[in-house]
């Protein structure tokens, strides 16, 4: 039988947790102030001659959720700034790029100078907003020779053997198929899912006659392109935040976008490295 002393004690028990209860407040409806839209830039420079830039704007979690929209033309339309005024200027020069589709801006004839540095300006009429930024020029690092071995029609072992230059260099290694356009290999926007981006140091070398092993799956044709890039430290962190982040569609909707950047007053990356392509033809 309970005692008077333990009845006691369930009974002032019983009277805090009814007191307590008693205190929760009713749920506030909370509304939050949504992220500024601010302009969005990448670029890549192009094989010779020239640069590409795509000009974008941010917008919000909330927004996307209501208006229902998937990574589809909509979504890219409704991303894409058109009408965009764009420069780039290296040297004393200045360089005002052409539209040559809604969102995408291209200079054709600029000379890319590895070690010079680019300076972009980019304005989105609609926002009334100027971002800029700065970069380096990143030359070519020669590929010497690609290897591969064949483990069965959709699997192989790929090995890329380059000189790595002195100094600490940061490299960027897409492996696709010949249904992808090369230019969309560094084209944050390309959809194609045959791209494979791989990141190393050249820490991971043990001299400077590097090779790099990757196991390639799910490959769709007999025919492989390997495109070694030497890039910037900031770009190379920028692609291992956007290969852990998914889509550039997911990464224009986070709130907040923290991903790196060197562009002043909005987000992306402004980077100009030439690339060393060389094609693979796999047979059995």
């Amino acid at each position: 039988m309970m005692n008077l002393r333990t009845l006691r004690n369930c009974i002032v028990a019983l009277w805090a947790i009814c007191l307590c209860a008693g205190c929760v407040p009713e749920p506030l409806p909370i509304e939050l102030d949504e992220a500024e839209s601010l302009p969005v830039v990448w670029s890549q420079a192009l094989p010779g001659n020239g640069a590409i830039v795509y000009l974008a704007k941010s917008f919000t979690a909330l927004s996307y959720q209501e208006g229902d929209s998937t990574a589809t033309d909509e979504l890219l339309a409704q991303m894409l700034v058109s009408n965009g005024i764009i420069t780039i200027s290296h040297a004393g020069e200045t360089d005002t790029l052409v539209e040559i589709t809604s969102g995408v801006y291209a200079a054709l004839s600029m000379a890319i100078v590895p070690g010079d540095e680019y300076q972009l300006t980019a304005t989105d009429p609609v926002l009334g907003k100027t971002v800029r930024a700065t970069t380096t020029a990143y030359g070519v690092v020669p590929i010497d020779s690609v290897g591969y071995t064949r483990i069965d029609s959709a699997t192989a072992h790929v090995r890329v053997h380059f000189n790595d230059p002195q100094g600490n260099n940061y490299y960027a290694l897409h492996f696709y198929s010949r249904y992808t356009n090369p230019l969309e290999v560094d084209d944050p926007l390309a959809a194609d899912n045959t791209v494979v981006t791989k990141l190393v140091t050249d820490l991971e070398f043990e001299s400077n006659q590097a090779m790099f092993e990757v196991e390639l799956t799910e490959l769709d044709s007999d025919t492989l392109y390997v495109s070694l890039n030497n890039i910037s430290p900031i770009y190379f962190d920028y692609l291992g935040q956007r290969q852990r982040g998914g889509t550039i569609y997911n990464q224009l909707v986070q709130e907040p976008i923290n991903y790196v950047t060197n562009v002043q007053g909005g987000y992306g990356m402004f980077t100009l490295h030439l690339p060393s392509l060389q094609m693979l033809i796999m047979e059995d």
